[in-house]
């Protein structure tokens, strides 16, 4: 009775929304949660590094695991029917509260704990680590600040997205020289590319072209990996040789993650139907209510798992039984364990979003709010002064205190409630 009651109150809850469209964005966070709670190996030296590190036949996974092109595509559409709706001012308000508000709860929670202990190699270096995928959050929140002006750009879809495209490209080509740091540019250069693609989903849905279309691209990003100046990974690894295709992201990353997006518009209808049945719906219903948070408190979950194993001397050899067993096992508790910490969360984050400030400006306090967020990912929460993003200086202290304020200033007086915001992004 009571699973009956839960199972009505979402259906209900989630009345009238595009449940295929929610999935793609629940799934995709949770297939990268649980990457992540798989890749960390402690290899018996008192260091923790990424499985792929001792076990480099599994960088092929990499072109499974990297799902987060599919997410951007579905946050697309979302954005620009919710910017249809509620016009610019309420959706930039809607978003930013939306993205804004998990962000500074977890960014409040782990500065206030970790500044106070000084500036240690170890306290810092925890900050970062505890920071480090934060990243997703700043760029999701510019690339969505964007779609105001961007959701302009679809009526002539070829020359746009080939310009983009070649735009990206050429950027690839100064990661080769002196100036690579101008390299960097691509990181919202290409997961705007991907959210400009996925403008077009709706109009691509069920064609019966896409599917062939899209293992056409993603076969060209495997070639190209190999034949250009890239890694063979779509994530970074320490060792693998070539451009990091994620860090900062690359061309190969772009048309790959172009290639998921037909694939997946082509098999939209059957994701559909397999979603209308209710019992399938629930479970992505409630990952998806609480996606972002599950984000960011799988990293802690994550990290405490590589701590424990690390204390009590866990070194089994990579993918071995034992080293399986204890994996798994981290996948079903950080799974869980990051729902329930999200919706405990999630209580000061509305606390937080109901604040209201004098000053209404959404469109440039959520920029501002992206970029901090990018710069809390490279300077970590407990750094009170040093190298930020792309080599800026940086605070713990002054980016917790800029990334209020961009909150503050999305969320004027004069906004008014916006229920999309309430969702996952």
């Amino acid at each position: 009775m009571a699973e009956t009651g839960i199972r009505a109150k979402v259906v209900a809850a989630s009345a009238g929304r595009d449940r295929a469209l929610d999935a793609i964005k629940a799934l995709a966070l949770l297939v990268v949660i649980v990457g992540h709670s798989l890749a960390w190996h402690t290899p018996g030296d008192g260091t923790a590094v990424n499985v792929l590190e001792k076990a480099a036949w599994l960088i092929p996974l990499t072109w499974v695991f990297q799902v987060l092109p599919l997410f951007f595509a579905a946050g697309a559409v979302s954005n620009a029917a919710s910017l249809h709706r509620h016009g610019s001012h309420d959706y930039l308000t809607a978003r930013g509260r939306r993205l804004l508000a998990p962000v500074i709860v977890y960014a409040t929670l782990w500065t206030v704990l970790l500044v106070p202990f000084g500036s240690s190699e170890a306290v810092v270096g925890a900050g970062r680590f505890l920071a480090q995928l934060l990243w997703f959050a700043g760029v999701y929140l510019l690339v969505a600040a964007a779609a105001v002006v961007t959701s302009r750009w679809v009526s002539r879809p070829g020359l746009t997205l080939t310009l983009w495209l070649a735009l990206i490209v050429a950027v690839d080509a100064v990661r080769t020289t002196q100036f690579s740091a101008w390299g960097w540019i691509n990181m919202l250069l290409v997961w705007g590319w991907l959210h400009q693609v996925g403008y077009h989903l709706p109009h691509l849905r069920g064609r019966r072209w896409t599917v062939p279309a899209g293992i056409v691209l993603i076969a060209g990003a495997v070639l190209l990996a190999f034949i250009g100046p890239y890694s063979h990974s779509l994530i970074s690894v320490a060792g693998v040789p070539g451009l990091s295709n994620l860090a900062p992201p690359s061309t190969v990353l772009a048309v790959y993650g172009a290639g998921q997006i037909l694939i997946v518009a082509g098999l939209w209808n059957r994701l559909r139907a397999l979603l209308a049945d209710d019992r399938r719906w629930v479970p992505v219903a409630l990952m998806g209510a609480r996606g972002m948070g599950m984000y960011l408190w799988h990293i802690p979950l994550v990290g405490i798992a590589a701590g424990l194993a690390l204390i009590v001397g866990f070194s089994a050899p990579a993918l071995s039984p034992a080293w399986w067993v204890v994996h798994v096992a981290v996948v079903l508790v950080v799974v869980p364990g990051a729902w329930l910490i999200a919706g405990v969360a999630a209580h000061p984050e509305k606390a937080v979003g109901r604040i209201r400030f004098p000053i209404w400006i959404p469109g440039p306090a959520s920029v501002l709010g992206g970029l901090v967020i990018l710069n809390i990912a490279a300077t970590g929460f407990a750094t009170r002064w040093g190298s930020g993003a792309v080599g800026l200086p940086s605070s713990a202290v002054l980016n917790l205190a800029l990334l209020w304020g961009s909150l503050l200033m999305v969320s004027g007086r004069r906004s008014r409630s916006a229920p999309e915001g309430t969702r996952s992004p």
